[in-house]
């Protein structure tokens, strides 16, 4: 089918103890003194009041690179915003901009803007961009990029999100359509990402209603790629598109992105287990992989299973695969309502840093990637907007929060090399 012609474009163990608590809260005393309105003034106070190191300082002197998403649909003109960007990130994820229903809605019909200006915005700040995200097991992936709706109850599947009646997503069509879909991209782009995530949660989310029926015996969803890709011969289904990726994308940090390992809780215990048996497979397999991504979507008022997670992050150590915080947040709708603004800041800042202290104190963390700087613009905000939460470092005025504070002491002096 005829297609747009793309162009090429060539973007250039921590303990959070209360002294920490009492000097984050009073760097938010000193925050809360600006005043929350627009313009100049409001930029100079919030300058001013920048931690000495700043968070990208501290990410630095410990070999990290920081950044952080941002989609221009939902934010397409905000020139504080890009001030914020410019002063901070050494990567940016054009957010959905990269997800294949978003630059290919139609087969053969490319619509880049929403791609092109996330790494424009990299270029132009000195930055390198991210690809979020070549493949999502289950959503993300325009309608013609769906298993046939006819095909479901033969399948036995009862997750309605991988088919559609417009789906034509097959055995025999998938690889074909992969690979013109990559090079379209590299096309455009050329080899300029640091990072991409080959794939997105190709792990179970598992419910009641789920578990086991909706997952194989390694742990991954059944979802459409699994189903054409041969994920019912094992767990080797995966393989082939990173060798195809690294072949196109010779320079960028390939690896897999997944949610939901951090709780102490069983479901993400079970989860966390099987991504590391497969990850660790893959190594010995020789599969191209230079890197974890974990999406790292904390849960305030949920038990971090601290234990757990520094075990898993030494067997990534000593499988050679850095740490990658890909999409960083905290959300706060499990604390109680009851609590104060500085309360649930204080908490989620503790949480924060924890968890950050335990990646550099374990693992070799390579990135760390917020899910938007600024509070009002993540997902989060969107979603639960009576909360007027804060799950990202910086305000809607773009001033540092207390989460911003604990995450520069959970990482300042720490440096791991390799």
């Amino acid at each position: 089918m005829a297609q747009t012609s793309p162009k090429t474009t060539s973007p250039k163990a921590f303990s959070f103890t209360r002294r920490d608590a009492l000097r984050a809260a009073a760097v938010a005393a000193v925050l809360a003194s600006c005043k929350a309105a627009a313009g100049p003034a409001v930029a100079e106070a919030a300058s001013a009041a920048m931690p000495n190191p700043s968070l990208r300082d501290a990410c630095r002197a410990a070999g990290i690179l920081h950044g952080a998403a941002r989609d221009h649909l939902i934010e397409p003109e905000d020139p504080m915003l890009d001030t914020l960007m410019a002063r901070e990130c050494d990567v940016v994820t054009p957010e959905n901009g990269g997800k294949w229903a978003v630059f290919q809605p139609q087969e053969g019909n490319f619509d880049w803007g929403r791609f092109d200006a996330g790494v424009e915005l990299a270029r132009r700040i000195g930055a390198k961009p991210n690809w979020h995200c070549a493949l999502w097991q289950h959503m993300g992936m325009p309608d013609y990029m769906t298993l046939p709706a006819s095909r479901q109850r033969a399948l036995g599947i009862a997750e309605s999100a991988y088919f559609s009646a417009d789906g034509t997503l097959s055995e025999d069509n998938y690889w074909p359509r992969f690979t013109a879909m990559v090079a379209a991209v590299k096309q455009r782009y050329g080899d300029s990402f640091y990072r991409i995530d080959v794939m997105n949660e190709a792990f179970f989310w598992e419910t009641e209603r789920s578990h086991p029926q909706e997952q194989d015996r390694y742990g991954f969803r059944k979802g459409m790629w699994w189903v054409v890709a041969g994920g019912a011969k094992g767990p080797e289904w995966l393989d082939p598109f990173f060798h195809h990726i690294r072949k196109e994308f010779p320079s960028a940090k390939l690896v897999i992105n997944e949610f939901g390992i951090e709780i102490d809780e069983g479901w993400q215990q079970r989860k966390r287990a099987y991504f590391q048996s497969w990850l660790t497979d893959a190594v010995k397999r020789g599969v191209p992989i230079d890197g974890v991504g974990l999406q790292s979507h904390l849960m305030a008022g949920k038990p971090y299973d601290r234990e757990g997670m520094k075990g898993f992050l030494r067997t990534m150590d000593r499988l050679g695969l850095p740490i990658h915080v890909t999409e960083f947040d905290v959300n706060e709708k499990h604390l109680p309502r009851s609590w104060s603004r500085a309360e649930k800041d204080r908490a989620m800042a503790f949480l924060a840093g924890q968890y950050l202290g335990d990646i550099a104190g374990n693992a070799r963390l390579a990135e760390l990637c917020w899910w938007h700087l600024r509070s009002d613009l993540n997902y989060i905000a969107r979603e639960m907007p009576e909360l007027k939460p804060h799950p990202s470092p910086y305000d809607a005025a773009s001033r540092p929060l207390p989460l911003y504070e604990a995450s520069v002491q959970a990482l300042r002096g720490r440096s791991r090399s390799g």
